[in-house]
């Protein structure tokens, strides 16, 4: 286990080798590895509910997914501002060997996309005199099909797994997918696509055809939506088409250097195929 920050600086910088993006997402990656720990050591193990970019770069490969937060659903708490301070705080407040501290610096109300209401606690980490911020996403009402499970996740820089619940795989992919056909060519989140891209296309994540289609209407039914096949063949052809789409796809790749080279036309291929042959059936 890293103790020290010369320790994770030194683990980093092979790495990274001298990368300042790569450093930057690894080192962030780290602390939030250090907070999902404590979760999984906690009372809250059962409550927190791991979703979004920190659990699709575990799916997919850190080196190919980077994230900014930890999402997740909270299941039978209350969820305010005052209970989410007092739950977080007695995690972070949890003694593991790794030189980490945590302090809640900022705490505000959010509204999901849908509007489901959350709370948002960013973070400040400590490793000597190491800093890192933090952001955590904490929401309710996610409907999981069939429902959450119990899933070992590989830490980065060890060789080991920490059990934490979280999202079916199913579900995970039916909430982008129906971000992708509600927000149609209006969309600024080319993360969804990239996240369908490297889900269904890499092959590293099994999904099971028959839950992906109960939990794509079971999302659809909470977001009050619903997409007959003409529908989204109508929308996935808007999408194929739409120039606009292919600008933002170029701003996304410059700005997260894990997409790499790969082309708009390339992943919108993928993606609205994947949608066509499961959903729109």
């Amino acid at each position: 286990m890293i103790h020290t920050s010369k320790q994770l600086k030194d683990k980093v910088r092979n790495i990274s080798h001298g990368d300042n993006q790569t450093a930057q997402m690894l080192i962030r990656n780290f602390i939030m590895e250090r907070f999902l720990e404590r979760v999984s050591i906690s009372p809250y193990r059962n409550n927190f509910i791991l979703k979004g970019g920190m659990l699709v770069a575990s799916l997919v490969g850190i080196d190919t997914r980077a994230t900014m937060d930890i999402d997740t659903t909270i299941r039978a708490l209350p969820l305010n501002e005052d209970e989410a301070v007092k739950i977080v705080s007695e995690i972070i407040h949890i003694q593991i060997e790794d030189g980490i501290s945590f302090e809640i610096v900022k705490v505000s109300e959010i509204m999901t996309d849908f509007e489901y209401p959350g709370v948002r606690l960013v973070l400040e980490a400590r490793l000597d005199r190491l800093k890192q911020r933090i952001k955590i996403d904490l929401s309710t009402d996610d409907v999981i099909t069939p429902s959450a499970i119990r899933y070992s996740y590989p830490l980065m820089f060890e060789d080991r797994n920490i059990e934490l619940m979280t999202y079916t795989p199913e579900t995970l992919l039916a909430e982008k997918i129906q971000t992708i056909l509600a927000r149609g060519i209006t969309t600024t989140r080319m993360r969804d696509y990239y996240d369908v891209y490297e889900i269904v296309v890499g092959n590293k994540v099994s999904i099971d055809k028959k839950v992906l289609a109960e939990a794509f209407t079971a999302t659809c039914m909470k977001r009050k939506t619903t997409f007959g096949s003409e529908q989204v063949e109508k929308i996935v052809n808007e999408i194929s088409t739409d120039e606009g789409l292919l600008n933002l796809w170029d701003l996304y790749k410059n700005d997260n250097f894990y997409v790499g080279d790969i082309k708009w036309t390339v992943v919108c291929e993928a993606v609205c195929a994947y949608i066509k042959d499961n959903i729109s059936k």
